[in-house]
């Protein structure tokens, strides 16, 4: 059917949204627009509900949705941005699913998308509003407006008396199979309007209380100015339902918008819900409790019913829906007014939890046992983003004091009018009362890391092998040092170490791989490796950009630091917590290490990073009465393995680079040099050259920094055997000839053997 509208003289925008709205199949017919002096504009529209043959004959479906349904779309003054309000007729069925809250008498307005209207608008125009609506409509005719996929709609509420303030996950976990009532503390604000009424707003904490007629008096308070606001202590009551006869757990299938005004409606509620018991056993034990209780004011007593619904509550994996009210109880008697008493709908609100943060966050990891080494500002931004995860730090590791200047760049922030006492104290418990404050558990541990590592108790305490890993972000050497380190006998989760160069241009983000191979020095020596060919990498980190510089942080105090704007700091601790939050959502390798290297954009504003996999490293023992060892990068094994295969029947070798740990008692092999030209390769031996030998050296270890060096020697047997004699007197004669320690490797078909060649 064509629906005619005339459009001579009109607005154009006016104009333009008639022709739409009589262009949709479903419109039946359409009013005449009016126009405010304010330029908002509204216009009657008559729907076609497709409605079953069965209830055409009646004009309505049983629940009252007509075959027709007159609407008004009215349109604000920005009509070309902001959608129309949709208001259905004044006696539409408000007990309906998916209304929008408001006052009974106003018209209903239904909530035909869950999400902003004015963003259907722009996607897909007035005419996806009207195929909304009449989806709607049809749905709500049928009775499924309530979608299990999407899940169970919680009961509309027109009017709330405040809100109150409670971890939904713990509410629940009360609940059992049998009906039953807990009370918890209830810490209240109540605000006071001119005219008397007031809404009440407040906390509910975790933790069970008892109630009692001894205790009774104590669990009360209230301060405060009584015309203007007043605040204090009272009980919150959580009742839930239980079985029915049969076994059943009791459901509350019925959609029932909100009709709670006092007591009696309360109880009326609570039975259909299955609670009424379970709320009468809690009121009863309460009056008992109060009996012997002249209350001087009143207090208001929050009542919980928790409703199990046939499926998921919208926004949650959980049926059972938190419905809160408030009573006053007092003065006078507990409930002096009796079913009379007035009752009001109270809204609710999320505590800060990590479930909470999580769902925020998108996160779809289970919170995870980490720690934190490092609470200075590269540690402080990493812990609160992945704590604003649902995932903080359980111990936090740092032996220094927040200091004023640290405000320049550290995550916590100074209150306006602070004391600079405040920001004197320890880091690590600073930046736990931060984690605390969203919910978690954390610990501070103010104590020297280096000094914990060394004791296997202390250790295995603090950071238990099941723990996730330990993210070390400290710019440590010594740290770094002792994490690579530890004694034999003391067994660590995997270490991560987030790190800065050159003044904010580059971030290095380590994680060992399994069984700490490769290990957290492994890695570094492993970054120095990629970052040394790398040509601007290597300029920009080993040409006297990573110097910290000393600056005033009172008179005659100073502090040694990487100057950089928060900002910059800011980029890389986000980027390493993204990439950390990952890991947790997943898993660490499972078969390397990670070595991910992020560079500053040449104009500042950005960080392009590369994900390597380190593979794990050969690790070899040291012949001889010190327990020193080597550990070979599978480049520089690949290097030797390649160099056996070129130079068959005979014995050949070549120059090792890397680092050297005197902590760690460890030799960190990551390159190979070629054997000189003038080099000397036999079936019975091999005689490294010295031609250019010193030149080659020199150019390696000044392109890393001098952060990798030479490390000695190596060369093959073609049997698989041990060192010679020969081999012991060279190990002899270098450690007359260097100071530091030196290691010649041997490759054989077996493996490797080692000697150490140190004047010691």
């Amino acid at each position: 059917m064509e629906v005619k509208v005339t459009i001579h003289g009109k607005n154009r925008t006016i104009a333009r949204a008639l022709r739409i709205i009589a262009a949709h199949p479903n419109v039946n017919d359409i009013g005449t627009e009016t126009v405010s002096e304010s330029g908002r504009w509204w216009v009657d529209v008559n729907i076609r509900v497709g409605l079953p043959n069965a209830w055409i004959a009646d004009g309505s479906s049983p629940n009252g949705v007509r075959a027709i349904e007159p609407i008004t779309l009215l349109f604000p003054t920005c009509a070309s941005l902001r959608a129309p309000a949709i208001l259905l007729r004044a006696d539409f069925n408000r007990s309906l699913a998916h209304v929008q809250p408001g006052d009974p008498g106003d018209r209903p307005e239904p909530c035909i998308i869950d999400g902003r209207l004015s963003e259907l608008l722009h996607q897909q125009g007035l005419a996806g509003i009207l195929n909304q609506l009449v989806l709607w409509l049809e749905n709500a005719a049928l009775g499924k407006l309530i979608d299990p996929k999407q899940g169970w709609e919680p009961v509309r509420r027109d009017d709330v008396a405040g809100f109150v303030v409670a971890d939904a996950s713990v509410l629940r976990e009360r609940v059992s199979r049998d009906a039953g009532f807990a009370m918890c503390q209830f810490d209240y604000l109540i605000s006071i309007d001119g005219d008397g009424t007031h809404s009440v707003f407040g906390h509910i904490g975790k933790d069970k209380i008892t109630a009692n007629p001894e205790t009774f008096g104590r669990l009360l308070s209230a301060s405060g100015d009584a015309e203007k606001f007043r605040y204090g202590k009272s009980i919150a009551v959580i009742v839930w339902p239980g079985r029915t006869a049969s076994g059943e757990l009791v459901v509350a299938g019925n959609y029932q918008p909100e009709t709670v005004t006092n007591f009696e409606t309360l109880r009326g509620r609570a039975a259909a819900y299955g609670v009424d018991r379970p709320l009468a056993d809690a009121v009863n034990w309460l009056k008992k409790c109060a009996a012997d209780y002249t209350l001087k004011r009143s207090y208001p007593v929050v009542f919980i019913l928790c409703a199990r619904r046939p499926f998921h509550i919208i926004g949650t994996s959980s049926s059972l829906e938190i419905c809160p009210y408030v009573m006053d109880i007092g003065p006078g008697a507990f409930m002096a007014q009796g079913d009379s008493t007035p009752v009001q709908s109270i809204g609710h609100r999320h505590a800060i939890s990590a479930d909470l943060l999580r769902t925020m966050s998108g996160s779809s990891s289970a919170s995870l046992s980490w720690g934190l080494i490092g609470a200075g500002s590269l540690g402080s931004k990493i812990a609160l983003h992945l704590t604003r995860t649902g995932n903080g730090p359980a111990i936090v590791v740092d032996p220094g004091f927040l200091s004023p200047h640290n405000a320049a760049r550290h995550a916590l922030i100074p209150n306006a009018g602070y004391s600079g006492l405040r920001w004197i104290g320890s880091k690590a418990e600073a930046l736990v009362e931060a984690v605390q404050g969203f919910g978690q558990t954390s610990t501070a541990l103010d104590k020297d890391v280096v000094t914990i590592l060394q004791d296997r108790e202390v250790a295995g305490r603090h950071f238990p092998k099941k723990m996730w890993g330990l993210i070390n972000t400290t710019a440590s050497l010594m740290v770094r040092e002792a994490l690579g380190s530890v004694p034999p006998n003391v067994i660590l989760p995997r270490v991560v170490e987030a790190s800065l160069f050159a003044n904010g241009q580059l971030g290095l983000l380590t994680a060992e791989g399994p069984e700490r191979n490769p290990n957290t020095l492994d890695l570094i020596a492993e970054a120095y490796a990629r970052i040394r060919v790398d040509e601007h990498l290597g300029t920009v980190v080993f040409s006297g950009g990573d110097t910290l510089v000393r600056r005033a942080i009172g008179e005659g105090c100073g502090s040694a630091t990487m100057v950089m704007p928060d900002t910059r700091l800011s980029l890389f601790g986000a980027s390493m917590a993204e990439a950390i939050s990952q890991m947790q959502g997943s898993e660490l390798p499972l078969n390397a290490g990670r070595l991910l290297i992020g560079r500053l954009s040449s104009d500042g504003f950005g960080l392009s990073w590369t994900d390597n996999a380190i593979p794990p490293v050969t690790i070899v023992s040291i012949e001889g009465p010190d327990t020193w060892s080597v550990r070979i990068s599978r480049r520089a094994a690949e290097a030797m393995e390649a160099d056996v295969t070129r130079w068959p029947g005979v014995e050949t070798g070549g120059i090792l680079m890397g680092r050297m740990s005197e902590a760690a008692r460890t030799f960190y092999v990551t390159d190979v040099l070629p054997a000189p030209s003038d080099s000397v390769r036999s079936a019975h031996e091999f005689v490294l050259g010295v031609t250019g030998a010193r030149r080659v050296i020199s150019n390696f270890a000044e392109s890393a920094g001098y952060s990798l060096f030479c490390l000695g020697t190596w060369h093959s047997h073609l049997e698989p055997l041990g060192p010679s004699g020969l081999d012991h007197r060279t190990a002899d004669a270098v450690a007359l000839a260097r100071l530091a320690p030196s290691i010649l490797l041997i490759h054989t078909e077996a493996g490797y053997k080692a000697l150490l060649a140190d004047a010691d």
